[in-house]
């Protein structure tokens, strides 16, 4: 029969009355035949629990104790679920990251798994025990070749539970949690949000990274990058749950770098880009859809649409299209401006860099080497757009040989890995799949930076060395006329506190700058495969939220998403208003 690897995470294993169930339908499996092996979470909000015991002490504990503590909310786990399995009469042993053979780098609080040796499960496996093991841990070396108890971060038993199977070799991998599976959106939120019956690893790596919390973006990357089918299951109920489809050809799994793959796997060129800004626009509910609105009535299929910049009571809107389109959108902006007001520049001869790979905004040093590689190569970056599985940046047309041979070699592309005018065969997808909400965001922006190579690779690379995520990096060039360009980037509330020192050094560097942190925000992100190709899903977006009167504080797309930050106490409405508007409940 089949090998089993089922992960049940920390609401699952809340009480004995639920791991007593759990242990049940693990029995029934087990007399189906299968061999099993579990992993699991902390119990409820245990690891919560440590973690402020740990800050009730000092308000910077040590990395490596916390990792030492945190470690034991799932050994707790492990050993009561084994008790009941036993008391069953399913013999099952427990066993501990570190025991399993879960070999992580030297990092604690967020190490990635480097490889698993799999001969002690195998063992019992062969035995037929059922092995439960302790999710979100492994261990490593110290630099005196001593053994370390690490930590993969929050959320952290997914990821154990994937990479398992890729070790063992299953097929599937089944993560049962409180929800019925991934749904459109939310149901605290919108009452009612649908079940998905599937899901591409691509559209979860995106909600994932934007809020969605239902799995792990780290666990849908080794399911992604190595083919395993991912189940998501309420542990309550027998339904068949979500299932994640990796589109790409699986990876060989190689010793050693289980997590750390090449995480750039292609570089794409489209050619013949023009950049419109669209300036001084009013600063109100509406306006982005209007514009969008117009675009699309002319049939312009809109590229990144980029809102970074707000001066008192105006914002600019940044977009890009294809050189065929010109004309038809200078007659539509030519509109668009006798509407609302402002005024608008065109750059041609233009091109949009790329690179591309699961869990790149995971890894914030990709970001920061692709930029410096741009700025040693003198190349100067006109507008960033960023995703979780892409990076982009407008550049002009006549540096791009150059930059074809720098990116190129810093990520140790082939041939057969970069692509010039790629055409996309056409998906029957849906423009909007689901919305995640994200209320753990701050904005900051620098403004007036000079507009030269180099300064969004020197920001970038302060942050990944303090080794801070940052998100939906955009750059506006409302000045450009003045040789200043703004950078504005959205990070976790913990991480900007611990920015602080990083932002400083960077403002000294740059003196006739200045930072800013906006107000309370949240990001809206809604997500679909099909949006690349279906003229107006921005504007769409864009209306419904300008229906319910909420404004839009910043824009970053990519061709599967479009992510708006707005005001938090928005932030609900929002999201209701735009799974309304798609009708993602039907």
């Amino acid at each position: 029969m089949a090998l089993l690897v089922k992960k049940f995470g920390g609401t699952s294993v809340g009480s004995i009355n639920k791991i007593k169930n759990i242990a049940k339908n693990i029995s029934k499996s087990k007399d189906a035949g299968h061999d099993i092996v579990i992993v699991v979470s902390a119990m409820g909000h245990s690891t919560d629990d440590l973690n402020n015991l740990a800050y009730s002490l000092s308000k910077n504990p040590p990395r490596r104790e916390l990792d030492m503590l945190l470690s034991t909310g799932e050994q707790v786990t492990i050993a009561l679920l084994s008790i009941a399995l036993n008391e069953y009469g399913i013999p099952a042993i427990s066993m501990t990251g570190s025991q399993v053979g879960i070999i992580t780098e030297s990092i604690h609080g967020k190490a990635r798994i480097l490889e698993i040796k799999t001969s002690r499960i195998e063992d019992h496996l062969a035995q037929g025990y059922v092995v439960v093991i302790a999710g979100f841990q492994g261990s490593s070396l110290s630099h005196n070749g001593s053994m370390e108890i690490t930590t993969l971060g929050r959320g952290g038993s997914d990821t154990s539970a994937v990479a398992l199977s890729t070790a063992l070799g299953a097929e599937t991998c089944e993560i049962y949690t409180d929800v019925p599976g991934v749904l459109t959106t939310d149901p605290r939120i919108v009452t009612n949000a649908k079940l998905l019956d599937a899901i591409s690893c691509e559209e979860m790596l995106e909600l994932a990274s934007v809020g969605a919390s239902v799995l792990h973006p780290r666990a849908v990357e080794i399911a992604r990058n190595y083919g395993i089918k991912l189940y998501v299951k309420s542990s309550e109920t027998d339904q068949q749950g979500t299932l994640l489809l990796s589109d790409i050809k699986p990876l060989k799994l190689s010793r050693g770098s289980l997590e750390l793959t090449k995480t750039v796997n292609s570089l794409e060129i489209l050619e013949k880009q023009v950049v419109f800004g669209l300036y001084e626009l009013p600063d109100k509910p509406g306006i982005a859809a209007q514009i969008f609105e117009e675009l699309s009535k002319a049939k312009i299929n809109v590229d990144l649409i980029i809102q970074a910049t707000r001066e008192e009571n105006s914002n600019d809107i940044t977009f890009t299209i294809a050189e065929k389109f010109l004309e038809k959108t200078i007659e539509q902006c030519d509109l668009i401006i006798s509407q609302i007001g402002g005024k608008y520049s065109i750059t041609q001869n233009m091109t949009k860099l790329s690179i591309q790979g699961a869990g790149i905004m995971g890894r914030p040093s990709i970001s920061a080497e692709f930029f410096d590689t741009l700025s040693k190569a003198n190349i100067n970056v006109r507008l960033i757009a960023t995703s979780e599985i892409k990076v982009s940046c407008v550049i002009n047309l006549k540096d791009i040989a150059k930059a074809i041979r720098f990116v190129g070699e810093k990520f140790k592309l082939c041939t057969n890995q970069i692509f010039i005018n790629p055409i996309s065969e056409k998906k029957d997808k849906p423009e909007v799949r689901g919305i995640a909400l994200d209320k753990n965001q701050v904005q900051v922006s620098f403004r007036n930076l000079p507009d030269k190579p180099g300064v969004a690779a020197s920001i970038c690379l302060a942050l990944a060395e303090a080794n801070l995520i940052f998100d939906t990096i955009v750059q506006s060039e409302r000045n450009s006329e003045l040789n200043t360009k703004d950078i504005s980037f959205t990070m976790n509330k913990e991480d900007r506190l611990n920015a602080e020192n990083v932002l400083k050094m960077l403002i000294k560097k740059y003196p006739e700058s200045r930072l800013e942190d906006g107000q309370a925000i949240a990001k809206v992100s809604a997500v679909g495969a099909g949006m690349a190709f279906k003229e107006g899903t921005a504007a769409k977006i864009f209306r419904a939220l300008a229906n319910e009167n909420i404004n839009i504080e910043m824009i970053a797309t990519s061709e599967i998403r479009t992510s708006c930050i707005v005001l938090e106490k928005d932030c609900n409405n929002a999201v209701n208003a735009i799974h309304n508007y798609f009708k993602l409940n039907e």
